[in-house]
């Protein structure tokens, strides 16, 4: 008797210890996750290239970085230290504080390690 009572206080305690240990894989990612500290770091270091390119083409423009998106990320040559990229990115550009927005305004850049080009303005 008193071997299976050790035996299946053994047993419980190793079936206790397996249930904390379990790994729970998040699938869904909501609109606050998106934003990464990666993804805003992006933002801001082609936030420059953006307020000039936009207020080129469109002075009386603004916008925010909170509702900016990053559409396309891609590495224009492949291989080992490589790091010619091109960039699209979509602005939601409004005129005054109160105003409805302007609409859509997507740069492209052209980012290279010694600058940083935007080589096409849509919208």
């Amino acid at each position: 008797m008193k071997r299976i009572l050790i035996s299946l206080v053994i047993c419980l305690l190793f079936w206790n210890l397996s249930l904390s240990y379990q790994v729970v894989a998040k699938t869904n990612i909501t609109g606050e996750e998106k934003h990464t500290d990666f993804y805003d770091a992006l933002l801001v270091l082609l936030d420059p290239y953006a307020r000039k390119a936009i207020n080129n083409e469109y002075p009386s423009r603004s916008y925010g970085l909170w509702n900016a998106e990053i559409l396309e990320v891609n590495r224009k040559t492949e291989g080992y230290s490589q790091y010619d990229f091109t960039i699209k990115v979509k602005y939601d550009t409004y005129t005054g504080p109160h105003n409805p927005p302007e609409g859509p305004v997507i740069l492209t850049f052209d980012v290279k390690l010694d600058r940083v080009t935007v080589t096409k303005v849509e919208g």
